[in-house]
This record gives structure tokens, sequence and C-alpha cells, in this order.
């Protein structure tokens, strides 16, 4: 399938001496930046999914998940003292907050994309922490 474009002089003379720059023909070098340029496109998202998306995938460090972990073993062992059963509340108070924003933004995703969470949820490849 061939296309006729008609450019503007001055934007066919840049095509033209970046293409000679690249080592390849005018239209092959149009082909290349169109297939880029679709290609960055078939990625992108509107500004207000991005935004759900970086609420979406915000967590807490690593380091609390680590500190969690470790208090919750004391608990499991019942070596729990009451310092740490205080810092097991507030890291877990902690973790039911960041659950409610991300779930807030899942919501409002997947209204925006008139899918339901559970399904929006599979595509994201997003599923709580199993605990076994």
């Amino acid at each position: 399938m061939s296309i006729t474009i008609a450019l503007v002089q001055e934007l066919e003379t840049k095509i033209r001496e970046v293409a000679t720059r690249e080592g390849v023909a005018p239209d092959t070098y149009v082909a290349k930046v169109l297939t880029q340029h679709l290609h960055k496109q078939a990625f992108a998202v509107p500004e207000s999914e991005a935004t759900l998306l970086q609420q979406i995938n915000l967590g807490l460090p690593k380091k609390t998940w680590q500190r969690y972990d470790d208090l919750r073993g004391k608990l499991e062992d019942e070596t729990l003292k009451p310092g740490d059963q205080l810092e097991l509340v507030k890291i877990t108070d902690q973790i039911e907050a960041a659950n409610v924003r991300r779930m807030e933004a899942l919501i409002k995703l997947a209204e925006l994309r008139t899918t339901t969470v559970d399904a929006l949820m599979d595509i994201l490849e997003l599923r709580p922490r199993a605990y076994i």
C-alpha cells in the first residue's frame, strides 16, 4: 500500500537531511519514524488513567513489609511483646489505609474503562498477598 503526503518544503528538506545522515531513503526514514510513533501511542494511556495507575502502584516500603512479616511471625509464635503489638497495629493500619486508596483508584479506573474491578485486577495482574 502506498500513501502520498503533501509536505511543506521545510519539512521535506529536514526529512531528506536526516534520512541522508542515517543512510536511508526518505520514505524508509518516514516509515521508521511513523512506526516508532505509533508503537509509543499503542502504550500511551490518558493522563487521568496514568494518575490512577500511579495511585494503584503505590505501596509501602520493602522495609515496612519486612517488619510486618517479622511481627506477624512473632504473633504466630506467641512471642509478641506489648511494644511490638502496638507497632504491628500501626503497620496494619498503614497497610489497610494504603489498600483503601488503591481500591478507590482501581474502582475509578474500572469505571473509566467500563469494566469490573475483578477483570481490571486480572488485566493489571494484581491480586492480594496470600497467607498460608
